[in-house]
């Protein structure tokens, strides 16, 4: 298992290096960093309007609660003004979480999957340094299992599946460009 993601992070590495004159910048968001669930996101320049983006993210048991939750976020970004991350953008993103809670006796166990429309704006701070807004909106399938504490009869267990409309990614990020 080990060898496999050190397989995975230098075919990774490998494939930055091979990238020489596109910019490249690492973020993280804040008010999920408030909330205890750490990130981190990578974005790419893939063209003079274009960019791609994926963030990752993570959390045990944030601020007490008992909760695990772990995510990916892949996007595609346009942006308007012709120099990608600067001013607005508009995005195509997805969303897949793994999730484990705990909310009062009762507990949810599953995965949800989705995809939506992401908006934002960009501020340019200094030739490093960005501050970003953004919020996304988009359906996100679930399946999950919905039980009680105490339950040990899977007879009992009640299974859930379907769809919701909600925003999936509101943020606040700082962006350090690289390259």
């Amino acid at each position: 298992m080990i060898m496999k993601r050190l397989l995975w992070i230098v075919v990774f590495l490998t494939g930055l290096s091979a990238v020489k004159a596109q910019m490249l910048a690492l973020k993280t968001d804040v008010l999920w960093d408030a909330a205890m669930m750490p990130n981190l996101n990578l974005e790419l320049v893939t063209g003079n309007r274009t960019s791609g983006a994926l963030s990752v993210m993570a959390a045990h048991r944030p601020w007490g609660c008992d909760m695990k939750l772990y995510g990916l976020q892949p996007e595609f970004r346009y942006w308007f003004s012709g120099h990608p991350m600067f001013r607005e953008f508009i995005g195509i993103g997805l969303v897949a979480v793994n999730y484990d809670i705990k909310w009062g006796s009762e507990i949810y166990d599953g995965d949800a999957l989705g995809g939506g429309l992401t908006f934002g704006y960009v501020f340019y701070l200094s030739p490093h340094w960005n501050l970003e807004c953004y919020g996304s909106f988009g359906a996100v399938w679930y399946d999950q299992k919905h039980y009680y504490e105490n339950d040990h009869y899977k007879e009992n267990r009640r299974t859930g599946n379907g769809y919701a409309l909600l925003p999936f990614k509101i943020g606040v990020s700082f962006s350090y460009i690289i390259r």
